[in-house]
């Protein structure tokens, strides 16, 4: 990135600047218990390697969120892409009732963000390599889902 000078500048408040003007958004929401990406495993069925998501509700989670993209686009994104995410999850009955908490317990933020993206490659993105920024929150909610944008960075 060039300052205004044209001198490279590698500060992370000038490698902001390149967020800006935005082309066509997609905005939508989810709704239903976020489930994160997790780990892989992998395993031998009949000598044959196999490898499967740790969480057997992953694909159910995946696939409400593709549908749900697929409803919202005509193409494919090809450019990179801003990508802003706002997870809410159902507030423990154990959580004290007048006291502000933080959803500072499982499941963590960057597996549910590395669902939300694997759902949407291929219908609202090409490839996850196109995200060049990311903003993404979880908190309880009376409801649980997630909120999603993508917005197309023009260059």
């Amino acid at each position: 990135m060039t300052n205004h000078d044209g001198h490279e500048n590698d500060s992370l408040e000038s490698s902001l600047d390149f967020v800006v003007p935005f082309g066509r958004r997609v905005a939508f929401e989810v709704l239903g218990i976020p489930i994160p990406k997790g780990s892989m495993r992998a395993f031998l069925v009949n000598g044959k390697p196999v490898i499967t998501a740790s969480s057997r509700k992953l694909s159910v989670w995946r696939d409400r969120v593709a549908s749900e993209a697929k409803n919202r686009v005509a193409a494919v994104i090809e450019g990179p892409v801003a990508v802003t995410l706002h997870f809410r999850l159902l507030k423990p009955k154990s959580a004290p009732k007048k006291r502000r908490i933080f959803a500072d317990k499982r499941p963590d933020l960057d597996k549910l963000v590395r669902a939300v993206l694997d759902a949407i490659t291929g219908i609202i993105i090409r490839d996850d390599s196109q995200v060049v920024a990311i903003t993404a929150t979880k908190d309880y909610g009376s409801t649980s889902g997630v909120s999603i944008e993508i917005d197309e960075i023009q260059s």
